[in-house]
């Protein structure tokens, strides 16, 4: 009897536990970003966030890992990004705002992509001129190159 009511305990929390993972959707992760600048939502239910400016989250989160299995969820995202996205085995985006320049790298890895606007470039966080790590990547194409100058550049 005590084995029986252990499985039945046991089952209810692996069913609550499934519940959780399901609760969160594409459309709770889009209105976190109103909060944070970079969602990484693993498959299986869990997820983490970053609230630093730029490709600095992105870069955070490949120090602990990669982006593989799971979906990526951005406020921005321009070449720059999509170098870093493909560089760590990205396989879906969505983005509130993505450039033109971005589209390219993100097909050519086969990065499944959804974004809110399109945008020509990027700009800086001034308004007034296109954002410099996206003209640093302009001549970029390959996404170790693109990783490798990005991350220079940020740790100046």
């Amino acid at each position: 009897m005590k084995r029986k009511i252990l499985l039945f305990f046991m089952m209810l929390m692996v069913l609550g536990c499934a519940a959780k993972k399901a609760q969160l959707g594409v459309d709770d992760f889009k209105g976190m970003l109103k909060n944070h600048a970079l969602i990484v939502a693993y498959y299986d239910g869990t997820f983490k966030t970053y609230d630093d400016k730029g490709i600095i989250p992105l870069f955070k989160h490949l120090d602990g890992g990669d982006f593989r299995d799971c979906d990526v969820y951005d406020k921005v995202t321009g070449k720059a990004s999509s170098l870093i996205l493909a560089y760590g085995g990205a396989r879906t985006l969505y983005t509130g705002v993505l450039s033109k320049e971005a589209i390219p790298v993100l097909e050519k890895y086969n990065i499944k992509y959804q974004a809110d606007k399109t945008v020509d470039y990027i700009i800086n966080r001034t308004g007034d001129d296109k954002c410099p790590l996206e003209k640093l990547v302009t001549d970029i194409f390959e996404p170790e190159e693109g990783y490798k100058k990005l991350g220079t550049a940020i740790n100046k």
